[in-house]
């Protein structure tokens, strides 16, 4: 394979702040001996874009950081460090890492200060369009791979719509297995039935657990019939006697590990605390707003509970994504996926931001998808 040649130029859908984006065409510049540029396959779209998109942002951005493709093109220097060639599949990271940090020099590289996401750390996604060579998110045709980003190769036979859920599983994977420390045999629960919250009951079942129960709102109702479809029983949150009922499917025992990925008020910590069982474990993954929650430590020392956040995932997290994947996904491989042209990607964002998206929480923009082709897949299906 060879590099973009000379000229080639990028259909990128730029995010302008306040939900408005426009579709703009750049140039895909030449490669360098530490760099390299990628043929975007899939760029699913979470939480973190729709909320950055409708904000106030301090310039315009190509949004999208849970990126898929081909590498296109790669200088010498990049391609010893990331272990590719052209040609290779990859999923990328969202971070850009200094790499000299204490943090990086311990391979913990989303702990880089330069990107802390609340700090203003650059990360894929994020940095301004009119800063060369512009294509740095994944809702583009093409992205630019700069030297310090954090590349992880795909099985060639992958499909894109799966390998999209490669982020997403590993988040899943670090807080369902190595934070929270999930066990064959045990019952875990999961707040919240989104993009995350379905990767987690992949992770779950991956584990080994016996049982997997999701919670959700009456709104999430779509929702919680796909984590069903993925082998969960699910309950509603808002019901006051969720703590019984939670009890009464688990034989009266209560969770071993509850993961709260709800992005609500802080009343979803309380109710993940009152479904632990005893020695049960907490893990808290999405921020609350406001984001002030309150803990019954009575209940936190007498059942000896413990607490944790998490953020993100570790390199060897996206590795086991990225195997259970390969294997089926442990469910995802079922689960719907809607294509989005990057024509209608600020249309998408604008719906998701809304509460009105489709019913799968797997939404991937997929940058050479016209239109045409994607009305004509949503009117067979």
């Amino acid at each position: 394979m060879t590099g973009p040649a000379t000229g080639t130029t990028a259909l990128a859908c730029v995010a302008l702040g306040s939900s408005a984006t426009e579709l703009r065409t750049l140039d895909v510049t030449g490669c360098g001996a530490d760099d390299g540029w990628l043929r975007v396959e899939a760029s699913g779209i979470c939480g973190t874009d729709v909320a950055l998109a409708a904000k106030d942002l301090d310039a315009p951005v190509i949004l999208g950081h849970h990126v898929v493709g081909q590498v296109e093109d790669l200088g010498p220097q990049a391609a010893q460090r990331w272990g590719v060639t052209a040609g290779d599949r990859v999923a990328l990271e969202e971070y850009l890492p200094c790499g000299s940090c204490p943090a990086c020099r311990a391979g913990r590289y989303r702990e880089c200060p330069d990107t802390d996401l609340w700090g203003g750390g650059r990360r894929v996604g994020l940095v301004p369009v009119d800063e060369s060579p512009s294509l740095w998110g994944g809702n583009a045709q093409y992205m630019y791979l700069p030297p310090n980003a954090v590349v992880h190769r795909l099985p060639p036979d992958l499909p894109a719509s799966l390998a999209a859920w490669t982020l997403p599983l590993a988040n899943a994977v670090d807080w369902v297995s190595r934070v929270g420390a999930a066990a064959p045999g045990e019952t875990v629960v999961v707040i919240g039935p989104g993009y995350h919250g379905l990767a987690a009951v992949a992770a779950a079942r991956h584990a080994g657990a016996a049982q997997v129960l999701v919670g959700g709102l009456p709104r999430d109702a779509s929702r919680l019939r796909l984590a069903e479809k993925l082998g969960a029983t699910t309950f509603d949150t808002s019901q006051p006697d969720v703590a019984e009922h939670v009890r009464a499917l688990t034989d009266g025992r209560g969770a071993d590990l509850v993961v709260d990925i709800a992005g609500a008020g802080p009343e979803t910590v309380s109710t993940a605390m009152s479904l632990l069982g005893a020695r049960g474990r907490l893990v808290v993954a999405g921020i609350k707003n406001p984001a002030l929650a309150s803990i019954d430590t009575a209940a936190l020392v007498r059942g000896m509970h413990t607490v944790s956040g998490v953020r993100g995932r570790d390199p060897e997290s996206v590795a086991r994504s990225i195997d259970v994947l390969a294997g089926g996904g442990a469910g995802l491989g079922d689960a719907p996926s809607e294509d989005v042209p990057l024509a209608e990607v600020g249309q998408m964002l604008g719906r998701l931001a809304a509460g009105d998206g489709p019913e799968t929480p797997h939404v991937v923009v997929r940058p050479w998808l016209s239109p045409t082709d994607a009305n004509a897949d949503r009117s067979a299906s």
